[in-house]
């Protein structure tokens, strides 16, 4: 925590939130990995529950990337992760290079979240090599969820860390900072965040840029398993239709079924490094890795060799590529945040009656909506204003990208969204998956950004991107 953090107390109304102006936010030079400039950095301090300013207080640490011109518009690019758990500030060298052109003249502002990074992080381990083996079944194992759920609780109210005070935060360090209207630039589930922060602070965004967008009426992570089961399709179907891949696995689709009768048999066993005995490698768990690898083409190539080595009885692929996801995902998200929003904003209003309609006939199921459920049943909650799940109706330019081969949000989530967008464009990123980028994108957002227009914003001049090679 940052000794000149500034202190800004706030009130939150009935409708949402509001921030009182701040006088300035003192920074002090600091040096980012992989980022040649040299960058400033501070926290601005808020009170954790907005209810009551004389209790526990977070640290909202942020780092500006200034203007490789020295001379910085007032209109920020602001970077909106997603997850919900990913902090910014740790991403500053991707964005730095992703956004070299901008830089030139607007300042990169990222923020670390409340409950992500240097903010307070709800950091929680749900993998450990000493109970590997529950990595093997669960995607959240129950004890572990509650045994982060208990230790996160002796410090924080984890009921003060939904969106709508992510976005108060956001807001405050935009008017501490001095910065005019924003750029937000979200992806995946930080397009909910956008979504909040455009409907509580309207005035406060000039331009939004929602890459892979998550409507906020929709229920994760109720449509997954219909949105994995087009995209195990859309994969095996390419896999076909290529010579060497086709060449190599045959009976692809006849192996990726098989696969899965055996895995619900319950019989499957794997070795593990520190047990003795075999353990079971769960059905739900492997269909929810296999969801994992779907989301983008570059890891969905993967899977006919996978497969393939499931089919031929050896399951040690499998299960160690499971395990170092796990192992991964402790290390790049706050559990303890993820499962505040999700149990909350999502999981509550799931109708029971509609998991196991919507599920049937994939490979999927209902285990991550169920798994997901258990994870929340004693995961503190909070209370919605009574319009937060109302799509968002806005006129500010807004630019939608989404890959046609997005194993995670759907081409519907983006028609969804876009209908309370009155000034938008759409582009869809031919032969790509989730929150990918590339040139032709890139040269889009940029006129977005210098212009606050999309006018001229076509997909058309956005060549299609082919399937990368198949693991052979």
């Amino acid at each position: 925590m940052v000794g000149t953090a500034l202190l800004v107390s706030v009130a939150l109304s009935a409708s949402g939130t509001r921030a009182a102006a701040g006088t300035g936010l003192p920074t002090f030079p600091c040096a980012l990995a992989g980022v040649a400039e040299p960058a400033r950095c501070g926290a601005l301090e808020v009170p954790e529950n907005l209810r009551r300013p004389n209790g526990r207080r977070l640290p909202i640490h942020v780092a500006v990337i200034p203007a490789t011109s020295g001379k910085a518009l007032a209109d920020p690019i602001v970077l909106l992760m997603g997850g919900p758990g990913e902090d910014a500030i740790s991403s500053a060298a991707d964005y730095a290079a992703q956004f070299a052109q901008l830089r030139k003249d607007r300042d990169i502002l990222l923020v670390d979240q409340r409950g992500t990074g240097k903010s307070a992080a709800l950091h929680c381990e749900l993998f450990s090599p000493e109970s590997a083996a529950d990595n093997l079944r669960s995607v959240f194992p129950p004890a572990t969820v509650d045994k982060c759920k208990h230790r996160l609780e002796a410090t924080a109210d984890l009921t003060q860390y939904g969106y709508r005070y992510f976005a108060n935060d956001l807001e405050q360090v935009r008017r501490a900072l001095g910065y005019g209207p924003l750029n937000l630039f979200a992806g995946s589930y930080g397009t909910r965040a956008a979504q909040v922060y455009l409907r509580d602070y309207p005035r406060s965004v000039r331009t939004v840029y929602l890459g892979s967008v998550v409507p906020i009426d929709v229920e994760t992570p109720l449509i997954f398993a219909r949105t994995a089961q087009d995209a195990s399709e859309r994969m095996i179907h390419a896999c076909e239709f290529d010579l060497l891949c086709h060449q190599a696995f045959p009976n692809l689709r006849e192996e990726f079924r098989q696969v899965f009768e055996r895995l619900a048999t319950g019989n499957v066993r794997v070795g593990l490094p520190g047990y003795h005995d075999l353990v079971a490698l769960d059905r739900g768990r492997v269909a929810e890795w296999v969801r994992s690898k779907l989301y983008r083409p570059s890891s969905a190539v993967t899977l006919p060799w996978f497969v393939h080595h499931a089919f031929q009885d050896d399951w040690t692929p499998i299960a160690n590529d499971i395990l170092a996801g796990a192992r991964e995902a402790d290390n790049d998200l706050s559990w303890g945040l993820l499962f505040s929003i999700t149990c909350n904003e999502d999981v509550a209003f799931i109708p029971d009656q509609d998991v196991v309609p919507k599920s049937q006939g994939t490979f999927l199921g209902d285990y991550r909506v169920r798994q997901q459920q258990a994870a929340c049943r004693h995961w503190p909650g909070y209370t919605l204003p009574q319009d937060y799940r109302k799509p968002i109706r806005s006129d500010i330019p807004t630019l939608f990208v989404t890959g046609d081969l997005d194993g995670g949000t759907p081409l519907w989530f983006t028609d969804r969204s876009a209908k309370g967008f009155s000034n938008h464009a759409i582009v869809v990123a031919h032969g790509q998956g989730h929150t990918e980028w590339n040139d032709c994108v890139a040269d889009l957002y940029q006129q977005l950004v210098r212009t606050a227009s999309v006018l001229g914003l076509d997909e058309k001049s956005c060549p299609a991107a082919p399937w990368p090679k198949f693991k052979i």
